[in-house]
């Protein structure tokens, strides 16, 4: 009897060693899985970056000559408006000719009116 206890003792450690180790290999497989996602994960979103990029860009590149376009014609409205005061400013002038000429031709149609009288 006393020498079962050292016998079972020795094949109780032995079983549990290789249980151990039986384990050991398993969590091993199981983290170069887990490894494997985590690389297919950072491919993919690596590609969804480059997607959303090149989305961007495609984006940008179509927006650009609206922005230039829109760019055209606030100055070009600019310009309008330029003229315009520029023009008002010529006609001024002209404008004052005219009311002078008015008030000069009421003012012979006065004195021809006063004549007949």
């Amino acid at each position: 009897m006393p020498d079962t206890l050292p016998l079972v003792l020795t094949i109780s450690v032995a079983i549990l060693t290789i249980m151990l180790v039986i384990l050991a290999i398993k969590l091993i497989m199981v983290l170069g899985q887990v490894q494997e996602s985590l690389k297919k994960f950072n491919l993919t979103i690596d590609k969804a970056s480059q997607v959303v990029d090149l989305t961007h860009n495609k984006i940008e590149g179509i927006l650009n000559p609206f922005h230039g376009l829109s760019v055209f014609v606030s100055n070009f409205i600019s310009g309008l408006k330029i003229t315009e005061s520029f023009m008002a400013w010529l006609n001024r002038d002209q404008d004052e000719d005219l009311i002078d000429e008015d008030s000069i031709d009421d003012e012979d149609e006065e004195v021809t009116k006063s004549k007949k009288k």
